[in-house]
């Protein structure tokens, strides 16, 4: 097996932002759930969130001490996948970063979009070198967030197995060390109400069957 090579940029892995909820937020009945349309798009509070964000990286201390050691480079946003055997027909890792993208894109910050099935072109690309010493973000969907960080170099024992369906309130962040596999952190966003201050526990439960669960993202 050829050895996988040393992390070299600082990766920031973010959940998109809420999507609608079930009906009064309460889990459905079997049969209900069979009916459910997912619209692929945030909701109101997601819409919030991905605004809220602009600051949240623009300003919040945790986010600019990673910036100061290494500057943001570029965001990769989970797309829209229009195959005709699509995986991943969500719009809202795009739509929770466009905000922030925008921005950035004067500064010379890169908004790039892959889909689901690309997300080892997206590690292969982090890998690369092209953005040596610098941090870029990922948006992406909450399902593939553990094996991201694992694939990055992570011990898995240090990656939470599942991120619950109903937290879109955490920030993950990958940071190359020195020496040995790089360092995983994570941070409570802290931005809206209803946020926990807390983060992402190695035994949570996936939230399977909960508002905002285990839907397609």
């Amino acid at each position: 097996m050829s050895k996988v090579p040393a992390l070299e940029t600082t990766v920031i892995l973010l959940r998109h932002a809420e999507k609608l909820p079930w009906h009064q937020g309460l889990a459905p009945r079997k049969e209900i759930k069979a009916t459910y349309v997912d619209d692929h798009v945030l909701s109101c509070k997601g819409q919030e969130r991905a605004h809220a964000l602009v600051g949240y990286f623009n300003h919040r201390e945790e986010m600019q001490s990673i910036f100061r050691a290494a500057p943001l480079a570029a965001i990769i946003a989970q797309d829209v996948d229009t195959t005709p055997t699509p995986w991943g027909r969500s719009e809202r890792p795009k739509q929770t970063v466009a905000p922030l993208a925008s921005l950035l894109s004067a500064k010379g910050v890169e908004f790039i979009t892959k889909t689901k099935k690309q997300a080892a072109e997206v590690l292969e690309e982090i890998r690369s070198g092209r953005w040596r010493g610098r941090t870029v973000i990922v948006s992406w969907a909450h399902q593939q967030l553990p094996e991201l960080a694992i694939a990055l170099g992570v011990k898995r024992e240090k990656v939470p197995a599942h991120w619950p369906g109903k937290r879109f309130d955490v920030t993950w962040v990958v940071e190359p060390q020195a020496t040995g596999p790089p360092s995983f952190r994570q941070y409570a966003q802290r931005l809206m109400y209803g946020d926990k201050d807390t983060v992402l526990d190695l035994g949570e439960s996936s939230g399977r069957g909960e508002e905002g669960g285990e839907d397609e993202d």
